[in-house]
């Protein structure tokens, strides 16, 4: 695990990972990203749950607090309304019949990362004696080892009865996993990418996140996408600046001024008059604000305050006129206001007895608090703002308020109840028009207010901050009131309509021929305008600039072309050694050209091998596979893929590959059938002939041979080739925004 936490577990021969493999996309096991691992059972290889009942029984005695989901995940998901996939794997229920430690290693993983908000989906065990292999959805690389970890802890603890404290470590694990993954803010906007289908993809181990791919692709941080300017942010920091630019197009704010000093600060507050607001000039997030500073003496602590939360000490402080109401949060995407929260003053309520301090300690016993940014209410802090806060209410920490006192610690706390409902037409209007003021695409707009459904005008409401970056989840998880969908609102904001942000990918196996393949596919594709990017070997090669060298992996390049801001499609040679340890190295893929290409015609089926499987788990629902007749798994392929295969042969059809090929047009399938130089489409019963003349209009670079067959079969497949060739929509035509090859895309 990162960070200052460690974890240790018992040092011995017993559930020893002997290796692991990350599948970061598709592979041999799933679609999905899968963390595989190799175990060796050493000592335990006989050791099974059907004949350690007492083990079993302390697991069992575990399982409420195994199963329980964290305080934050719980109201995330509550929230959401989503409910929770599956777990995949073994219930604990099918322990008591299992052999062996490795159901039981799985099931405590698999339940581990749920109880982390992470609920594979995936999740199977292979093997068994003194090897196996656990094969889990891999969602945070360092969240899977934790769990691992912790599930070889305790499945050693409960067989050898040994001392371990199940809710620490469960805490511990927890607290870990929640820093490890994405924010929930960015896991909402995440979450409703892919629900439209659009790829995301994680960039750094921070909240970096692309959504969509090549040319259509966008990023986030946060709440801040990459149309947010960099000016609009600094001047969101500039709190002076802020409220000039809000001045200046109607939206009232609080009457204030900058002070480099003291004394500046205590003759802006004496002109404005007594209680006033100090702030940091450039802070954020309403940090290092003072509010009711009754006279010079408050200055002189709040002025120290603020300085303090300034970039820059001589940047000042702003002293400004105090507005009186309830604080609200408005969160404003592109022009429209699509939620708010109200906030509440954080309070304590004297009993006569105890000490502010004693009531303070005692309100953060509330699980609803805690110190994390997931957390519905926030720790209460006895800080320096908090004590001048008491000492303005003739107060201080070791006070014992009379019963019945209610004692502010902090103005302004934690926005706790959606009122998005109750926003009058006017406020939504103000907080749009702020937001736009500054310049920013995605802002939370600060104000205050008696009712956020009446004017401001009204009722002197003001507007007192605007937001760069703002957080989300008093909008996701509400602690009263209904969540809104504001990951939708900033998708939609960035994907319009259906666009779902990809482009459409070739995937071509690595053989004698794919770079042949991959070429003339690239000019094809490239003679119709389309910028497609190609990687082949450790180049890639991209229209408008000199193919350049990328080392890495397959998965290296692929990324790189994914990310290339020009690039329209992709195709991609995929090398089976290292989809092998990586998965295949694009999260889908419209077409899949698998090997081997060519074969005896005599070669006998057998079963898919682990690297075409990887090109069929990436395959897209309308997606289509392309093979040679000849290829020795191609009854296997047809049998799990059908008609969305495209058979090639060159040559003579006979013996049984003309079996082959006759069943799979009876069944409705496609065959493209090349003999010297002409070639004949097949769908069925129907037939179309193209002649040498066709080809070379078609496909001006078709190499000669299979290479050229496999190439014509993934245009056809892929929806191209112009004119009335028993063409059906194709995959890659429907994502293509650009006419192609002469017809429509």
């Amino acid at each position: 695990m990162a960070g200052s936490q460690e974890w240790h577990v018992a040092d011995d021969d017993r559930l020893i990972v002997q290796a692991k493999l990350l599948y970061r996309g598709p592979n041999r096991w799933s679609a999905l990203p899968v963390h595989e691992v190799e175990i060796d059972a050493g000592s335990l290889a006989e050791w099974s749950p059907r004949s350690d009942a007492a083990a079993m029984g302390r697991i069992g005695g575990w399982r409420e607090r195994l199963e329980t989901t964290p305080h934050e995940v719980a109201v995330e998901r509550a929230a959401t309304g989503d409910s929770p996939p599956r777990r995949a794997g073994p219930s604990f229920d099918e322990l008591a019949t299992a052999s062996g430690p490795g159901p039981v290693l799985l099931w405590l993983e698999a339940t581990l990362l749920a109880t982390a908000g992470i609920v594979p989906r995936f999740a199977r065990w292979v093997g068994g004696g003194r090897r196996f292999r656990l094969a889990v959805e891999l969602d945070d690389e360092e969240v899977s080892a934790a769990a691992l970890e912790l599930a070889r802890k305790l499945l050693l603890a409960a067989i050898d009865d040994g001392p371990v404290d199940v809710g620490e470590e469960l805490a511990t694990f927890a607290e870990f996993a929640d820093d490890a993954r994405l924010g929930p803010s960015t896991r909402a906007i995440v979450r409703a990418a892919q629900a439209r289908g659009i790829p995301c993809r994680r960039v750094t181990n921070n909240s970096l996140c692309q959504l969509g791919e090549g040319v259509w692709k966008r990023r986030i941080w946060t709440a801040e996408t990459d149309a947010t300017g960099a000016i609009a942010e600094a001047l969101a920091q500039d709190k002076q600046m802020t409220r000039m630019l809000l001045e200046q197009v109607g939206v009232p704010v609080p009457r204030g001024r900058v002070a480099t000093s003291i004394e500046e600060a205590c003759l802006a507050a004496a002109e404005l008059g007594f209680p006033v607001v100090v702030k940091p000039r450039d802070g954020n997030h309403g940090r290092g604000i003072s509010f009711g500073v009754r006279d010079n003496d408050d200055m002189h602590e709040a002025f120290e305050i603020a300085i303090g939360e300034n970039h820059r000490r001589s940047g000042g402080v702003i002293v400004e006129q105090f507005a009186h109401g309830v604080a609200h949060r408005l969160l404003v995407v592109g022009e429209r206001c699509v939620a708010a929260a109200r906030g509440q003053n954080d309070v304590v309520i004297g009993d006569g007895v105890r000490t502010i301090r004693a009531l303070v300690d005692d309100a953060n016993r509330d699980p609803l608090r805690g110190p994390n940014y997931t957390d519905i209410l926030s720790v209460m802090k006895l800080n320096d703002l908090a004590v001048g806060l008491l000492r303005r209410q003739s107060l201080e920490p070791g006070s014992i308020p009379a019963v019945g006192r209610r004692v502010t610690i902090k103005v302004n706390g934690d926005l706790t109840t959606d009122e998005t409902d109750e926003i009058h037409p006017d406020v939504a209007r103000h907080a749009v028009l702020a937001a736009r003021a500054v310049g920013l695409d995605i802002a939370g707009i600060d104000l205050v207010a008696e009712e956020i459904g009446r004017p401001l005008w009204e009722q002197r409401g003001m507007v007192i901050e605007v937001n760069a970056g703002p957080g989300m989840f008093m909008h996701i998880a509400p602690k009263q009131g209904k969540p809104r969908p504001v990951g939708e609102a900033i998708v939609d904001l960035m994907f319009k309509g259906d666009d779902d942000g990809r482009v459409p990918v070739i995937a071509v196996a690595h053989g004698p021929v794919s770079g042949e393949v991959a070429g003339a596919l690239a000019g094809f594709l490239r003679g119709g305008g389309i910028v497609a990017g190609m990687a082949t070997g450790t180049r890639i090669d991209v229209p408008g600039q000199a193919p350049y060298e990328f080392p890495g992996s397959d998965r290296d390049r692929a990324i790189a072309l994914l990310a290339h801001p020009h690039v329209e499609a992709v195709i991609l040679v995929s090398r089976p050694a290292d989809a092998a340890v990586e998965g295949l190295a694009t999260l889908h893929c419209e077409v899949a050209v698998l090997a081997p290409i060519a074969g005896p015609d005599d070669a006998a089926s057998g079963p898919i091998d682990p690297a075409t499987a990887t090109f069929l788990h990436a395959l897209e629902p309308d997606g289509v596979a392309i093979l040679a007749a000849a290829a020795p798994t191609a009854d296997a392929i047809l049998a799990s893929v059908g008609p969305r295969v495209v058979l090639v042969v060159d040559g003579p059809v006979v013996g049984a590959i003309a079996a082959r090929v006759g069943a799979h047009r009876i069944s409705g399938g496609r065959v493209v059938h090349r003999t010297g130089t002409v070639a004949r489409l097949c769908v069925g019963r129907a037939e179309h002939d193209l002649s040498a003349a066709d080809l070379a209009a078609v496909i001006p670079a078709l190499p000669a041979g299979i290479s050229g067959a496999v190439a014509l079969a993934a245009v056809w497949a892929a929806g191209l080739l112009p004119g009335d060739r028993l063409i059906p929509p194709g995959p890659v035509a429907a994502r293509l925004r650009f006419a192609a090859g002469g017809g429509d895309a």
